[in-house]
């Protein structure tokens, strides 16, 4: 397995899952997410069932991707980036937080990473594709539980925290697209990489 010195994707490295409270300021309101080249971006869009109410329920989010445009035939370049509706996803709220979207390079596809506790049986990430039909849909390649990242001893130890305070499932973990753009990657606070393969849903662990 490559390294996960270069990750092709924005990366998460966050505090060491040491304790069951988390301290410390509250999580960020995330309202978009690049490529690592930068090349497209994911823009959290949300709809209300009560848009006027000062407290909003969530009733749907979508995750539009966008590509950047270079204006390849009109002769023309800019040092501002200009934008295109590409492709999206949409949603009911699913879990305790928003899930936080990664975008491949290739801006083909999308993973979700659940902003929740761990939890043994939550779905803690979702791989979406752009449609090959290219009509603006997605096709749900797989989810994964975080039993099928963590190994049972890291479950027993760590995905049975009561407090309100408990952190997130990723905490302390790295996670990005592989270097070759072919799978998705979880380095665990314990230094095991698990790799997550794009289309064929396979995974391997060191």
């Amino acid at each position: 397995m490559k390294p996960l010195s270069r990750l092709a994707s924005v990366a998460l490295s966050l505090l060491a899952l040491t304790s069951p409270v988390w301290a410390g300021p509250g999580f960020p309101v995330v309202s978009a997410a690049a490529s690592a080249n930068g090349k497209f971006l994911v823009v959290i869009e949300f709809e209300y069932l009560n848009p006027d109410q000062k407290i909003r329920t969530i009733a749907r989010v979508t995750y539009r991707v966008l590509r950047r445009e270079e204006f390849i035939n009109d002769k023309f370049t800019t040092t501002s980036p200009f934008w295109s509706n590409d492709w999206d996803v949409g949603m009911a709220p699913q879990g305790e937080g928003i899930p936080l979207p990664f975008i491949s390079n290739d801006g083909e596809y999308l993973v979700l990473v659940s902003a929740d506790p761990p939890f043994s049986d939550i779905t803690v990430l979702r791989f979406y594709r752009k449609h090959l039909s290219h009509d603006g849909g997605e096709d749900l390649l797989g989810t994964y539980k975080l039993k099928d990242i963590w190994t049972a001893d890291e479950l027993n130890a760590h995905a049975n925290l009561l407090s309100s305070g408990r952190p997130l499932w990723f905490a302390g973990s790295t996670l990005g697209f592989s270097e070759d753009g072919n799978a998705f990657v979880v380095k665990t606070p314990w230094g095991r990489e698990v790799r997550l393969d794009l289309n064929g849903g396979a995974s391997h662990a060191q």
